[in-house]
């Protein structure tokens, strides 16, 4: 008998990282660019990556290379479900099992420059993001 995984209800709200780095999350303006949903054309096979804030907090979801800061970008599943957008629960991640983790499976390596995807990166940017918090600073890792 396998690990049974949770659906995602349309009340729950989802993070996604986005680092402070890349100039994508404009604090000053509150501007957020389509560029923090662009799937990755190696990493992001099946989906770009969002953390089930049912799972994880937003700092925990903030954590990503020790000393860098990220934004966190905030949506609420219903919104995503309502504009066509499909969430599926993720939780086999490379290296274990983070039962935290989802995809947006639209927008995926296979379609990263497609005009569909594009539109819908500005969407999620400009229309579905609820808010953007942060910056959070990675944790450097402590040695044992």
């Amino acid at each position: 008998m396998g690990i049974e995984i949770e659906t995602i209800a349309d009340e729950e709200f989802l993070y996604r990282r986005v680092p402070a780095s890349t100039g994508w999350f404009e604090p000053a303006t509150g501007i957020l660019k389509p560029e923090a949903f662009g799937p990755h054309k190696q990493r992001d096979l099946t989906g770009i990556s969002v953390t089930r804030a049912k799972f994880k907090s937003i700092e925990q979801a903030a954590q990503g290379q020790p000393g860098k800061s990220y934004f966190v970008a905030v949506l609420c599943v219903g919104d995503l479900r309502k504009a066509n957008f499909t969430v599926k629960p993720q939780p086999n991640v490379p290296g274990g099992y983070d039962i935290s983790h989802a995809e947006l499976p639209d927008l995926n390596a296979g379609n990263y420059k497609a005009t569909e995807t594009l539109e819908r990166q500005r969407e999620l940017a400009e229309r579905l993001c609820l808010r953007v918090e942060g910056p959070f600073k990675a944790e450097e890792a402590t040695l044992q």
